[in-house]
């Protein structure tokens, strides 16, 4: 597969950097929560929900992870995590990147999370190289701040893009 030309997405930015609720980007989901984990431990738990999004038959040659290091700041913190899941025949390649940054209210658990994730299936199909990029929902529980990534969603939306190539095989 040739080498996979994807935009240049600037990290959420380091703590000390933009004040929260001054957007980056778009793309970029902005949850208070009234209790607010360390996102090492966010990054942990969202890393094996993506684990078990794209564990499919499909994809014949496994599935990698890579951890951004947590980076801390005074009361906030940043991470990221990304999934990737690959296919020999045809050849496709999926991956799912989410970005997470944690700041600490001043007083208690609470604070407020920013969340970026996105999903990018790359396929070599007859007709040449085909990439497609979707928006990965997660969920932000309010009881007791953790975050839930819709596995269901995830798997339908890269059975979608994979077919939505041509690809004649069954996802």
């Amino acid at each position: 597969m040739d080498k996979k030309k994807r935009r240049a997405v600037p990290p959420l930015g380091r703590p000390d950097e933009a004040p929260v609720g001054q957007s980056r980007s778009a793309d970029t989901a902005r949850q208070p929560t009234s209790h607010a984990r360390p996102v090492g431990e966010v990054l942990e738990g969202l890393q094996t929900q993506m684990l078990d999004a794209v564990s499919d038959p499909f994809f014949d040659k496994g599935a990698t992870t890579a951890m951004t290091p947590v980076t801390k700041r005074m009361r906030s913190e940043t991470g990221a995590v990304e999934v990737h899941a690959k296919r020999r025949d045809p050849a496709v390649e999926a991956t799912v990147t989410i970005d997470v940054r944690c700041d600490q209210d001043q007083v208690g658990d609470a604070g407020r999370y920013q969340l970026r994730a996105v999903g990018h299936v790359t396929c070599e199909t007859l007709n040449g190289h085909v990439d497609s990029e979707f928006p990965v929902s997660i969920e932000v529980r309010q009881d007791d701040g953790a975050l839930t990534l819709g596995s269901d969603e995830v798997r339908g939306k890269i059975a979608d893009a994979i077919r939505s190539t041509g690809t004649s095989h069954e996802v």
